[in-house]
């Protein structure tokens, strides 16, 4: 089924490696086409899907590569030949902010000393939160012992 409220709109189907189109491929009976193996497969129908790292088969120049390293290699081989780039896509959703947490959803605004409140410019978006945070047990926010976070550039 097509989840309308995911992804960009792009209708792709791999049963062998999606839950949805596995179970949706099985109801009517189509071809499963494995090309990221998992450890020890040796070609066997698969019970049900595979969406962890593998090695590429079935994938022609790509075959034997490490499933994360295949991928690094196709997105290159497509930007080369000029049919397609890399995009990130994060899995953000409208959301209501009560308060602002360390482990929750960055505001994506800068406070400048000079301009005042300025909003982090889009192509930067999504902010993410440093994995470097102290945790001190002071009750304050660990961003704020985090210099590369609080001590950021004004985008103006």
């Amino acid at each position: 089924n097509v989840l309308l409220s995911y992804g960009t709109g792009a209708v792709m189907g791999v049963p062998a490696h999606d839950e949805r189109d596995f179970a949706f491929a099985k109801r009517y009976n189509l071809p499963i086409r494995v090309v990221v193996a998992p450890p020890g497969w040796r070609g066997e129908e698969l019970e049900q899907a595979y969406t962890e790292p593998g090695t590429m088969v079935n994938s022609a120049q790509f075959d034997g590569l490490p499933s994360q390293q295949g991928a690094e290699a196709i997105s290159d081989f497509l930007e080369e030949g000029g049919w397609g780039k890399r995009a990130v896509t994060y899995r953000l959703r409208d959301w209501l902010i009560s308060r602002q947490r360390y482990w929750g959803a960055p505001i994506p605004i800068i406070y400048c000393p000079n301009c005042g409140t300025v909003p982090v410019p889009e192509e930067d978006l999504p902010v993410l939160l440093p994995e470097d945070a102290e945790f001190k047990p002071t009750g304050e926010s660990p961003l704020k012992y985090c210099e590369q976070f609080v001590n950021t550039t004004c985008p103006r």
